[in-house]
């Protein structure tokens, strides 16, 4: 027994101590880590594990450790189990805040992606806003200049020259040609202009497109009033021998610029003088409503006089019947005087001769402009089917009149 080893029971608490203090879960002599079920250390003060595997003297040292550990079995035990509590609270309170900050995290991400979504779609709506604004300046800008450049070449090309004076001599300038008084340009109304703008030429070439078909068998048609000449090209390009009439120098000279065959005059004038039977058919589209009544009756019964039997004439104004087309819209127009009601026209081509008169309304307004209809049958969809009829009726009307 002399020769057995000296164990220092307090050096061994001191050390015990001081590795407990360090908190690195892996105390000698029973403090372990043991994985919970949630993932977390556990901290746990095992006595049992005090053992020594020492040949001849491990049975006296396990014993020594044993009588040690149970002196100090309540300090590490408590120790372990504030160590065990600290642990789970610091555990707990880190997946609690990782779960924070990944909701956070989720929530940021989301609100940075609307606001770079927002922020796109704005610069795209001012993107998309500037070029439609870029495109109306710029049709704008062409309404304005273009026509005004068109009209000073065909007025230079059409101004007659100057003679020249004999040298040493003096003359007075030429007397300049009479203005025609009977078109808007008198007034200094651009009427060119206002036609591109409230009448363009895809909206009256759909417009006069039907009436082909109801002159594409008369061998010759006069369009009083042609306007640009829109139908007289749809005719001739149908095999039709159409010529027209205009008082507008503007839409002359573009009419001839096309090679059409229109003439600059009074087109009614024109077909009182035309001999008797030698037309197919007659147009005159928007025209009546600049006229006065005595001009009008005097182009109805001209036209059944130049027509021969079976010939077709063709009135197309607004019409009255829509209280927008005829006291809004009619207005716009500051050459017009004034509506003409379909049953008077139709009336003036049966006096005139006109056996086959039909009236046919055109230019119907859009639903969307119209009342809002519940159409259910009821006495308040009644009434605003009757209140669109009256207000939103069609906006033109055409009166078809054949010679027997």
């Amino acid at each position: 027994m002399a020769n057995e080893p000296i164990i220092d029971v307090q050096q061994l608490v001191t050390d015990l101590r001081a590795r407990a203090r360090q908190g690195d879960g892996e105390l000698a002599f029973g403090a372990l880590e043991i994985p919970a079920a949630d993932g977390r250390p556990v901290v746990r003060f095992r006595p049992e594990l005090g053992y020594s595997s020492k040949p001849v003297v491990g049975k006296a040292i396990t014993g020594v450790k044993r009588t040690i550990l149970r002196m100090v079995f309540h300090v590490f035990d408590a120790l372990a189990r504030d160590t065990d509590h600290a642990i789970h609270a610091l555990w707990n309170r880190t997946a609690e805040v990782e779960r924070i900050a990944q909701a956070d995290r989720g929530h940021i991400d989301a609100a940075i992606e609307n606001e770079t979504s927002a922020r796109e779609q704005v610069q795209a709506d001012v993107a998309s806003i500037a070029q439609r604004l870029a495109s109306v300046e710029e049709q704008l800008r062409q309404l304005q200049i273009a026509p005004r450049l068109a009209r000073l070449e065909r007025a230079a090309r059409s101004a007659p020259a100057a003679p020249s004076a004999p040298a040493g001599t003096t003359s007075a300038a030429p007397a300049a040609p009479a203005a025609d008084t009977s078109g808007p340009r008198s007034s200094g109304f651009d009427y060119e202009r206002f036609e591109d703008r409230f009448r363009p030429r895809d909206q009256v070439d759909a417009h006069q497109r039907q009436y082909v078909e109801l002159l594409v068998d008369a061998e010759r048609v006069l369009d009083i009033g042609c306007g640009r000449g829109e139908l007289v090209a749809m005719l001739r390009e149908r095999g039709v021998d159409a010529y027209g009439y205009e008082i507008e120098p503007d839409f002359v000279g573009l009419a001839e610029e096309a090679g059409l065959p229109v003439t600059l005059g009074d087109g009614i004038a024109h077909l009182a003088g035309v001999e008797p039977g030698t037309l197919g058919g007659v147009v005159s589209s928007h025209v009546v409503e600049h006229l006065e009544p005595t001009q009008v009756l005097t182009l109805v019964n001209a036209a059944g006089a130049a027509l021969r039997p079976g010939g077709v004439l063709i009135l197309e104004t607004p019409n009255p019947e829509s209280l927008v087309a005829g006291s809004v819209n009619f207005h716009r127009d500051l050459t017009h005087r004034r509506p003409i009601h379909p049953d008077t026209l139709a009336f003036l081509c049966e006096s005139a001769g006109f056996d086959r008169v039909e009236v046919r309304r055109l230019s119907p307004v859009d639903d969307a402009t119209m009342l809002p209809d519940p159409d259910d049958g009821t006495a308040l969809s009644e009434t605003i089917k009757r209140l669109n009829a009256l207000l939103y009726g069609y906006q033109d009307y055409a009166v078809i009149a054949r010679l027997p």
